[in-house]
């Protein structure tokens, strides 16, 4: 099988095939897996009328998305997901790091039956935008008079689009949140995330428009305090990819959750929060938004 590096020139290939999976997992879009370039190697090959994508760490492979477009009912995507994943054994030093993540649980049935075993990966929440744009009703109460005392305290704080001339401002928010957040952190693997996520967040930031990344930033007196970067998954459902703001100010992460949604609640019906890491904190913070739903990923391996 002949694979070879991804780059971002390579978008529109991906692209063209992740728009005819329809999704609901937050991964089958270029950039989050893009954004992760410092810590894994990517590589796509096409096998018969697939796409596959595959990522290596060291010397071994995994599969981040199941090749795509998904057609379970096809014999031939049943042999492509075979020889993706012979590849994988046949490459790797360590044969138990090959993997299919991000497979949906519908598909749960459908690996079971050609020898596959799967794994609850982690899992995503998905939330009604127009709930979210409004904050409306008791199960909001906590996060509706947050926005309102952060309005009531800045009421010439700008809402707006993200433009490359604020790149670097961002890049030194990151750092302060990064810094503020590990001083208070003693969990070493939340600190490890933390630093790893320094580069997701830098490439993402720089190659913004490339990546197909919607972004919006706070301003307060001049000041970015806060921005957001997400991506339409699909023609229903936006993601949210991360949100950093500063943590002095209250009432600046839900003011700016809430604005984005305004914008999105006329064109996307659901947002894709994405998950929580496996982080007790963030699980807290993504349930006390009350999501619609809870959709699990699973890794496959045989």
């Amino acid at each position: 099988m002949q694979i070879q590096p991804l780059t971002i020139n390579d978008k529109s290939i991906f692209d063209e095939y992740a728009h005819r999976t329809c999704p609901r997992l937050s991964n089958y879009a270029f950039a989050p897996l893009y954004i992760w370039k410092e810590h894994f190697q990517f590589y796509w090959a096409r096998l018969a009328e697939y796409l596959c994508i595959f990522a290596k760490q060291g010397d071994d492979y995994f599969m981040p998305i199941l090749p795509m477009p998904c057609d379970s009912e096809n014999r031939t995507y049943r042999n492509v997901i075979r020889t993706a994943y012979q590849f994988m054994l046949e490459s790797n030093r360590n044969p138990h790091i090959a993997r299919i993540e991000n497979v949906p649980q519908a598909l749960r049935t459908f690996f079971k039956e050609i020898g596959f075993r799967a794994t609850l990966k982690e899992t995503e929440y998905l939330y009604e935008t127009a709930a979210l744009s409004k904050l409306s009703g008791n199960r909001f109460k906590s996060k509706r008079n947050a926005y309102n005392a952060f309005i009531a305290r800045y009421p010439s704080a700008e809402f707006r689009p993200y433009c490359t001339a604020d790149t670097e401002a961002c890049f030194a928010l990151y750092e302060a949140w990064h810094t503020a957040r590990a001083a208070k952190c003693k969990d070493a693997v939340y600190c490890a995330m933390l630093e790893d996520a320094r580069s997701a967040h830098q490439i993402a930031i720089g190659h913004a428009e490339a990546l197909g990344l919607l972004g919006r930033i706070v301003r307060i007196d001049e000041e970015i305090s806060g921005y957001t970067f997400g991506y339409p998954l699909n023609a229903d459902t936006f993601c949210v990819l991360f949100e950093i703001t500063d943590l002095e100010i209250k009432g600046l992460a839900q003011f700016i959750y809430r604005e984005f949604c305004k914008e999105l609640v006329d064109t996307h019906r659901w947002v894709n929060a994405t998950s929580d890491s496996g982080l007790e904190n963030l699980k807290r913070v993504k349930r006390s938004y009350h999501p619609i739903e809870l959709v699990p990923s699973y890794n496959i391996v045989m």
